[in-house]
């Protein structure tokens, strides 16, 4: 009894790292530029993507690149940028409309240029202080 007992929590764990490891290779990874400025357009900007169907969403405000993850039969990247720029962010799809980003907090309404080294209106990290 011992040995069935054995072989089947055998067979079940096999059988669940191999579902994990199929569904890790459905994820596709991408990284786009969006315009921003602080911790606060952090969460809104990862937020979106998510929103969008992005399975994880890391954007670095040095960089002011987006890393997300998602599974491309249910996403596209294009979807997660649309929902961004909906959410008042430039970026490398989509430009938001001059409406989604006058309603960003004044601390958050970045440089449209896209210029490299473009002014930042803050630098602060932490949402909860702003």
């Amino acid at each position: 009894m011992k040995k069935i007992a054995f072989f089947l929590f055998s067979a079940l764990f096999v059988h669940a790292a191999f579902a994990q490891t199929a569904a890790d290779d459905k994820l596709k990874n991408s990284e786009f530029k969006v315009l921003g400025n602080c911790g606060m357009c952090k969460k809104t900007i990862e937020k979106a993507a998510v929103s969008a169907g992005a399975t994880t969403a890391n954007w670095d405000v040095k960089t002011d690149l987006l890393a997300v993850s998602f599974d491309a039969k249910k996403v596209s990247k294009d979807a997660i940028q649309k929902a961004v720029a909906l959410a008042g962010y430039d970026n490398a799809g989509y430009k938001a409309d001059d409406e989604a980003y006058n309603k960003l907090h004044g601390c958050c309404k970045y440089d449209r240029t896209g210029e490299a080294g473009g002014t930042k209106s803050c630098t602060a990290d932490d949402p909860e202080k702003q």
